[in-house]
């Protein structure tokens, strides 16, 4: 079995493309109701304000909290981030917006800093940068707009119209797919990252249906997966992005950290060299581009995919190592990188739908790795199975995954 990541180039010689279709591409689903929670980590509690003369209007939320200056600061729903920008000591200062789709969008006012691109696809949850005071402030805190074509509309969080001068713990707790061999077998299998007011839990299901729950990391990290040992099974870790820190666990509960890439960078997992041990490495959103890490701590980069895209890695032609991959939500289409002596192959296949977040594995144990995705309004996963990648006849399993949101 090769573990698969999904989370998320110049070809240095022959570069061969195929396209393949899948289940193909569903409409993007209108967000006419309000889907927001709290713009913080789950758990965390904020008091929203605003005031007459509040530009620009008083429906915009100013949030604040003891320790609010430097506190870490997430994405209320998913979407794409449409404008990073800098207007110093004026106006909103570093800022943010994030579109939602259907004429919704977010902003994100005052930060201290900004973890994210223009054009980056983020999910709910996602870290966005840091709580500041840039601008025209008199103190620290969050300015959050939720906009309707442009306009301030009146903020919604878990389907409730809030209410201004309220004290409230943010329920922003999206689930995360998961994929790895937990039981030493040759196919993967599925899992999830949950966080709760009270910390994450990784829930790892087996083949049999049993599942083994693990309490580790915290609620701003980002969970990755890996056989960190060489012994056969994965095993979980996260990356911190304040810290830059992979914190990976063993079987035996004892940590390993390993730092690597920037503070805005996703963690990517795999077994670069086919040594049987799995090697970290990040992608970086900015430029598209996979940041690779061998055990000896020498980095490789390789360009792949776009801005918008989702990483992904997994053994696509079955040879041992573990290559890339990215995955473009707006068309559904992975790119999927394998390299041989002096050929450097990139197939697409076109397999999911445009609100699914895609997760890879070895769902038949055949040693080569397979695509899928899945999808948080429904909670489905719908695992492509095939004989390769390049093979056009497939057949797709749906499983049931997570909390829908």
């Amino acid at each position: 079995m090769r573990l698969g990541r999904w989370v998320v180039a110049a070809c240095p010689t022959a570069v061969v493309t195929g396209v393949i279709t899948g289940i193909g591409a569903a409409p993007a689903q209108a967000l006419n109701t309000p889907n927001h929670e709290m713009p913080f980590p789950c758990g965390d509690t904020w008091t929203g304000s605003s005031r007459p003369g509040h530009s620009p209007s008083p429906l915009s939320i100013d949030w604040n909290k003891v320790g609010d200056l430097g506190a870490i600061m997430s994405a209320s729903a998913a979407g794409v981030v449409t404008k990073v920008a800098d207007l110093g000591g004026a106006s909103y200062g570093k800022y943010l917006i994030v579109d939602h789709g259907a004429g919704r969008t977010t902003l994100y006012a005052h930060l201290s800093a900004q973890w994210v691109a223009e054009g980056q696809t983020i999910d709910a949850g996602s870290t966005l940068g840091l709580v500041g005071a840039t601008g025209h402030v008199t103190g620290p805190h969050l300015h959050y707009e939720q906009r309707l074509e442009g306009s301030d509309q009146r903020s919604y969080f878990h389907s409730t119209p809030f209410v201004m001068g309220t004290t409230q713990t943010s329920a922003n707790c999206p689930d995360v797919p998961l994929t790895g061999n937990w039981d030493k077998d040759k196919a993967s299998e599925l899992g999830t990252f949950r966080r709760t007011p009270d910390g994450p839990r990784f829930r790892l299901r087996m083949d049999g249906g049993s599942r083994t729950r693990v309490v580790y990391g915290s609620n701003t990290d980002i969970p990755v997966t890996g056989d960190w040992n060489g012994d056969g099974a994965s095993e979980i870790g996260v990356r911190r992005p304040g810290s830059r820190a992979f914190l990976l666990r063993k079987a035996n509960a004892s940590t390993t950290t390993v730092r690597l890439g920037r503070v805005g960078d996703l963690p990517v997992t795999g077994d670069w060299n086919g040594n049987g041990t799995t090697d970290v490495g990040i992608w970086r959103p900015s430029t598209a581009t996979f940041v690779l890490r061998a055990a000896n701590g020498t980095t490789t980069s390789i360009p792949l995919g776009t801005v918008g895209s989702l990483p992904v890695t997994g053994d696509w032609n079955g040879d041992g190592r573990t290559d890339l991959g990215a995955y473009d939500q707006v068309t559904t289409t992975f790119s999927l990188r394998s390299s041989r002596p002096r050929r450097t192959f990139v197939r697409t296949l076109v397999y999911g739908t445009v609100t699914g977040l895609p997760i890879t594995g070895d769902w038949d144990g055949n040693g080569t790795t397979d695509v899928g995705v899945w999808t948080a309004r429904s909670g489905q996963a719908a695992l492509r199975i095939s004989a390769s990648v390049a093979r056009v006849a497939s057949t797709t399993r749906t499983v049931r995954l997570g909390r829908v949101r």
